[in-house]
């Protein structure tokens, strides 16, 4: 046999499936007969038949006996590798001690342990698939052993989470229907947890409990940023710790080992604003408790208090274009402007020009789920105001005032 034969012979025997490899070493070694071969393809045949049948497909077409076929040597090859653990001479004793269809079961058996794993570490998931159809999708190409054990591995940790979750809220009295609701991480749910126990309850009080809203959660945050300025240390309370189940226990060590490590830096640091920090780990590692949906919650309420001081918490865009055409001016922020004040404001921006960043810095103070509408509202309506408000040629400012007028909080002079 030439070189390049006797390599793609071997790449081929490599690339085979795990059954195949040992029912050939099993024939070689002479571990199995002639008539425990006629056995095994007999028993295949049979197996070949309720798998199709299992699957709604029709035993009497070739081509869906062949699939069956397929996904049966699939199946024995999975379970044959992982029990043995890819030794060879185990695999024929196998083969010789028990009947095809057993070990074809025992993959099937080993697949269903997976389908019963969560998929994801959320509460409130619901897996896509029926067990008939994750089977079959599995058995597609098959699946390696390495992958089904990492697999597993993966499924196992999500399913630790949440039931170590599921442990969290049963104690701090939280309904599982909230959680359920926001979809949220078990390991978020974990972590706020931790946070809240470990560095928040001497510091903010509340509840010690029970997991925190938004407000609540940023609260925490805030006083171990003045704590390390005061101390130049963050004091930290173990104790809870007594209370965790055992299995649990190596789990809630990492975790809290990784606040301590990944997130306190990022917490204490000065250097960065506390609510960019705080909008940053709350959506990647945190959950809280939301207020409701379809409302501004409490949190944005107190971020948003100059706002709210400024606005009056009004929608009017004729309101909200006065302050904002007062921010691009330099002139004192308010929703109602005399006459005299809006022709300040007009020569202002033709001596100065048009302060962009002072409107959109005016814009960031207002509740977050507002901000991209508002910076809407001001583009639109500069795009379509700036002719008037540069043009020098309207030197005693009628038409910009008739323009103003017409889109903001212009007060006449009463006659």
């Amino acid at each position: 046999m030439s070189s390049t034969k006797q390599t793609q012979t071997i790449a081929a025997y490599d690339n085979a499936p795990f059954f195949e490899k040992a029912f050939k070493y099993a024939v070689k070694h002479n571990v199995i007969d002639a008539a425990r071969v006629d056995e095994i393809v007999n028993d295949a045949a049979t197996g070949a038949v309720q798998i199709a049948e299992y699957f709604g497909e029709s035993a009497h077409l070739r081509k869906n006996l062949e699939i069956s076929m397929k996904r049966m040597v699939s199946l024995v090859s999975l379970y044959l590798e992982d029990t043995t653990g890819n030794e060879l001479d185990k695999a024929a004793m196998l083969l010789k001690e028990k009947p095809f269809r057993a070990l074809s079961r025992g993959g099937s058996q080993m697949l269903k342990v997976l389908f019963s794993l969560p998929e994801d570490g959320y509460f409130g998931s619901t897996r896509l698939d029926s067990e008939r159809d994750f089977l079959k999708k599995s058995l597609v190409k098959g699946m390696p052993v390495t992958k089904y054990r990492q697999t597993v591995k993966d499924c196992e940790q999500f399913k630790k989470e949440l039931d170590f979750a599921s442990w969290i809220i049963k104690k701090t009295g939280t309904p599982i229907s909230k959680l359920n609701e926001f979809h949220a991480s078990a390991e978020h749910v974990i972590r706020t947890y931790f946070l809240t126990l470990a560095y928040g309850t001497k510091k903010v009080g509340g509840n010690k409990s029970g997991l925190p809203d938004e407000a609540g959660l940023f609260e925490i945050f805030t006083s171990m940023r003045k704590e390390w300025g005061f101390l130049g240390d963050i004091t930290c309370s173990t104790k809870f710790m007594d209370d965790i189940p055992a299995e649990f226990l190596d789990y809630a060590n990492n975790i809290l080992a990784t606040i301590k490590t990944e997130d306190l830096p990022k917490i204490v640091n000065p250097s960065v604003p506390l609510q960019s920090v705080f909008s940053d780990l709350k959506d990647r590692k945190y959950f809280y408790l939301h207020d409701h949906f379809n409302e501004m919650s409490k949190f944005d309420k107190m971020l948003a208090v100059d706002w709210f001081a400024l606005t009056g918490g009004t929608e009017d865009d004729a309101l909200l274009l006065t302050l904002f055409l007062c921010a691009a001016s330099g002139l004192e922020q308010k929703t109602s402007l005399k006459v005299s004040e809006a022709k300040k404001a007009v020569l202002s921006i033709r001596e100065h020009g048009i302060l962009q960043s002072d409107v959109l810095k005016l814009i960031e103070k207002a509740p977050h789920d507002e901000i991209e509408q508002l910076r809407s509202l001001w583009s639109d309506f500069i795009e379509e105001a700036q002719p008037f408000l540069l043009d020098h040629s309207d030197e005693q400012l009628k038409e910009v005032m008739v323009y103003l007028e017409d889109h903001c909080n212009i007060q006449k002079a009463k006659k």
